[in-house]
Order: structure tokens, then sequence, then C-alpha cells
């Protein structure tokens, strides 16, 4: 990879540090270009940081603080009415090569990547020091988290830029980087990475049972403060949303079931958010993202001011909302009488005279602020039920009326009677009502290879489904 091209003995912080959050005080004294790496990593707060470091880099505009939530994969998915204007125009229509969208298309992979270069420099340094730098579990911890999120990152990767197995098996992935030095990474077909994405979500989750989000013992503000890390949960639902990538079935039904089991328990990790917090009359006090239901999110500093340019009356022509017969249509308000479902009820407000999109919306002195969901879940219910239509058809619609139920259409539940053709629909419906303004929608119908997203003007295929490398990666390498 071009942009592994860097002096391994150094640390370039325009890159990281200006990321961390708390930094010891030795970097005080360092040239602010640069500090050795081997200093970075005398003592364990250099692992810390490094993980803050990376964790604040997802949290900007080009990763999941936008791009890689409400914005670009979002768009993708036609989650929008968008205007004549918008920056996202020509993402809406797929033309990837336009100037605009291809920024945004090269920023998501080097910003990406970047996040796995660091992850990468502290991977080969956690096993060479000295242990006893560790206080308690931490070693394992810290290095279950890298591998964790290097496996998430390259996942995300692949479901951007290389073709789905459902639509050609033999297709290359991406580079899947494990090393932080000038050695290009050569790519391996869909198949092989995937396996190599696996592998670390495996290992991963080993050394996370010290995660005290296992613990039952521990406190449930301890336990809680474990999502903004990229935790056990974390990891096991995305082994489940990897092995159905792949196609493997058997495997990420075992790791959504793990989800749905935890879920199910009385001191659940991940109860469905209680019905008070969702109709209660303090409208700052409304718990719309369902934060307690996720598996890992991110906690975005002062994201008011990312997200009012998207979805207030002062967002102008960059207005991020569907339509109201959008909207009616995704969440069948006309059509089956669902406008009590809380996605709906509570996800969209009149700012003005017009009506928003109002998922992310930060009340001043709100309960629920500067969260952005990562991984809910709710997706393992998802999974489930589409591997089961066939086998367990029964099943299948009781794990989809279970997420129904939560999100207030109990007096609308599916019958037992549908078939895997009609429980598949309402898993597509379920995906688009859940994950509006997640950018999910668009993963899910590439992985299935459909002919058609909803909403856009031309049919699918690997020219909508595929986005381009940048091209110096191309001429490093890559493939066209």
């Amino acid at each position: 990879m071009n942009i592994y091209r860097l002096n391994i003995n150094r640390l370039f912080l325009l890159s990281i540090t200006v990321l961390m959050v708390s930094c010891s005080d030795w970097l005080d004294v360092r040239p602010k270009s640069e500090i050795p790496v081997e200093l970075h990593f005398e003592h364990e707060s250099g692992f810390k940081d490094q993980l803050t470091g990376v964790y604040t880099k997802m949290c900007n505009t080009r990763m999941y603080g936008r791009d890689m939530s409400f914005g670009l994969t979002s768009v993708l998915s036609q989650d929008y009415d968008l205007k004549s204007n918008s920056i996202y125009r020509y993402a809406a229509e797929y033309q990837y090569q336009e100037t605009s969208t291809k920024n945004i298309i090269d920023s998501i992979w080097v910003d990406t990547y970047n996040c796995i270069a660091n992850l990468n420099v502290m991977l080969q340094y956690i096993d060479k020091v000295d242990a006893n730098i560790f206080s308690d579990n931490n070693h394992d911890l810290y290095k279950g988290e890298a591998l964790g999120l290097r496996a998430f990152l390259h996942l995300d990767m692949l479901r951007l830029y290389s073709p789905s197995l459902a639509s050609n098996p033999s297709a290359l992935g991406v580079p899947y980087v494990t090393a932080y030095d000038k050695v290009i990474t050569t790519q391996k077909p869909v198949s092989e990475t995937l396996d190599l994405i696996i592998a670390d979500l495996v290992q991963a989750a080993d050394l996370l049972q010290v995660d005290p989000f296992l613990n039952a013992k521990e406190d449930y503000k301890t336990r809680y403060a474990r999502r903004v890390y990229f935790n056990y949960y974390a990891v096991v639902g995305t082994l489940a949303r990897a092995y159905m990538y792949k196609g493997d079935k058997a495997n990420a039904l075992k790791y959504a079931e793990m989800i749905i089991e935890e879920g199910q328990k009385e001191n659940s990790n991940f109860a469905w958010t209680h019905y008070s917090t969702l109709e209660t009359a303090k409208e700052e006090q409304v718990n719309r993202i369902f934060s307690g239901e996720t598996l890992f999110y991110l906690n975005i500093k002062d994201m008011n001011n990312i997200v009012k340019h998207y979805f207030t009356a002062s967002s102008g022509n960059n207005t991020l909302t569907p339509s109201d017969n959008k909207a009616d249509h995704i969440f069948e308000k006309s059509s089956k009488g669902y406008g009590n479902d809380y996605r709906m009820l509570k996800g969209f407000s009149y700012d003005g005279e017009n009506k928003y999109f109002w998922k992310y919306h930060q009340y001043e002195g709100g309960s629920y602020v500067d969260i952005m969901p990562i991984l809910r879940k709710s997706e393992s219910y998802y999974i489930a039920a589409e591997i089961l239509k066939d086998s367990n058809p029964k099943r299948a619609v009781e794990l989809l009326n279970i997420v129904r139920t939560a999100r207030n259409l109990k007096d609308y539940a599916l019958s037992e009677t549908l078939t895997a053709d009609q429980i598949q629909a309402e898993v597509g419906k379920e995906y688009r009502k859940e994950f509006l303004g997640e950018g999910q929608m668009f993963f899910y119908y590439k992985r299935l290879n459909s002919a058609r997203i909803e909403g856009a003007a031309v049919n699918a295929g690997d020219a909508i489904y595929v986005l381009p490398m940048p091209d110096n990666e191309i001429e490093f390498g890559g493939r066209n």
C-alpha cells in the first residue's frame, strides 16, 4: 500500500498525536512533528493513547462522524430526498468519478487505512514490551480491541471497495494490512480477505474474555462505559456480520444467537429501550437512537456542530432527510398503519415550517447527545431471521416480531405463516427502518447482489456497489 511508505522508526504526529485525548508530559518536550516509537510505547499509557487516537479519528466527518454513517453510505442507500444542489447530489446518482464525490471516497480510504496503520504500529509493539508495564488485564484488553478494530475497519473497506461474493466469487478484496512497513500489501480474493478478517476477530474474542463487559459483578455504569470501546460484544456482532457477508450461515447464526441470548438475560447489557424514555414529554430526554441497545458507539465531541448542517432548517441545500412520502413508504404508515413505530414517531420533527430527520438531533442538555451508533443488537436478530427463514420460519418471524414489539409495533405482529420469500422481504424492510441514516442498507443490497436499490434511478451492479480505489493505490498495485 502506497500510504504505508513511511519511516518505520518514527510516528508522524500529524496523523496521530493530535488525536490523542490525553498525552503524557514527555510529549511536550519532543519536536511537534515526531516522536520515537520506542519511547511512545515505554508505558501502558502509550498503548491507551494509541487506541484513543484511532477512536478519535474514526469520529471525524470523513469516517463515522458523517460519511460512513449518515453521509455517503446513507446517500448510497437512498435514505434521503436530496436538494438539487446538495453536496451529495452526484453520489446519490452513483457518479463516483465526479470530483467532489471522488474526494469523499478517497478520503474514506485514506483515513481508514491511516487508522489501520496506527493499530498495526501498536500491535507490533504490544508483545515486545515488558508485560509488567500493564496493569490488571490491560495487555489482553488493548490487544483485543486493536485486533477487533483492525478487522472491523477492513470489513468496511471490503464492503465498500470490493465486489461481493454474490457478485463475483473470484474478485480481489482490499489489501489486508497487518504490518507497519514499506512492503506493499498484495490483494487476495474476497473470500480469503474475509478469512483474515474473521481470524483477527476470533483472536480478539479470545483476548477480550477479560472485558469488564462480560463480568456481571461489575456495576452497570462500568459495563455500560465499555460501549465506547471495541468490546467483546462488538467483536461478536462483527463476527456475525462478517460470516453473513461470507455466506457462512452456520457461523453467522452462531454469533448472532450469542448476542440474542445475552439480550434475553434478566440483567442484560443490551435491554430493549424502555418505553418511558421514548414516550416522555421532555423532548431532550427521548432516546431516539436506542443507545442502550448498541454494542459499540462512538462518542463524538460536540456532535451538534456536525449534524446541525444536515438535519435542521439551517442546513439549506445540504439537508439530509426523507420526504414525507418517502418516510411514509419506508415505515408503512399509510399502507399498514404503522404510524406509531418509534423509529418514525420519534425520528422526525419540525424545525420551523418543515419536517426533518431527527434521529441525531442534539438537544442542549439532552440525555443522549454526542452518540453515533456503530453496531446494534437488532442486526443480530435480522441476521438470524434471514438464516432461519427456510429451516425454521416460525422462529424467524418470532425474532422479527421481538424487534418490532420493542419499536411499538406489538399490535401489528407478522404472521407465523409467512413464506421464506415474505420473511426475506420483511427483513429488508426492517433493515431500512432500523438503519435509516446509518448507511447499512447499502451493504444489505450489496451482500444480496440485489439488482435494484429502491429509490435509485439506475439498476444496481458492481458499477454501483464497488467504489473506486484512490488513483495512487491503483498505481501502486491495486486493481482498477
